[in-house]
């Protein structure tokens, strides 16, 4: 078989567009998951929370 030389580059060319594509593709799902991934929260702001919430409640258990 005989293969032009246009055709081989073509061919590279059309691989690395699809490369390129699926790369892009994988870059932007983890770009995502890593956006969307939520950071524990430390326990004393947690507790601060929990002690704000009760407060809450107490005002407004009191207020009925």
């Amino acid at each position: 078989m005989m293969f032009n030389i246009g055709d081989i580059i073509a061919t590279f060319f059309l691989l690395g567009f699809f490369i390129l594509a699926i790369v892009l593709v994988v870059a932007a799902v983890k770009a995502a998951a890593n956006k969307n991934k939520k950071l524990p929260a430390d326990e004393p702001d947690l507790q601060n929370r929990i002690k704000a919430l009760e407060m809450r409640v107490e005002t407004l258990e009191n207020k009925q």
